[in-house]
């Protein structure tokens, strides 16, 4: 029977995993730079400068970013959440906000 003396106080485990916002602040950092360098590409072939086409599929971006499917993701979804980007279709991406890309691009390593 436990009583008050006995009784362990628990104390909750720190993770020791960073928080996920600064885990994936690299990957986020190179999606946007390759997000701008498509940007970049894709403004002398299109009237409107904002919508950029990839044509390539999730696994050949994380490939080349040298990142995991898993993280891509991430790095997706907080970009999207972040208000910087739409995804449009299969293949084109809405920069919503051309400031804040670029200030993300310069969080690679």
């Amino acid at each position: 029977m436990q009583t008050p003396q006995n009784v362990a106080k628990l104390i909750p485990l720190k993770s020791k995993e960073p928080p996920q916002q600064l885990k994936f602040a690299p990957h986020i950092g190179r999606l946007a730079a390759f997000l701008q360098h498509h940007e970049h590409l894709n403004s002398h072939a299109r009237a409107e400068a904002n919508i950029i086409e990839v044509r390539r599929s999730d696994a050949e971006i994380a490939f080349h970013l040298g990142i995991s499917m898993a993280a891509l993701e991430q790095c997706f979804s907080e970009l999207i959440r972040q208000k910087v980007i739409r995804l449009r279709g299969a293949f084109q991406i809405e920069i919503l906000n051309s400031t804040r890309l670029s200030d993300l691009a310069r969080l690679k390593p």
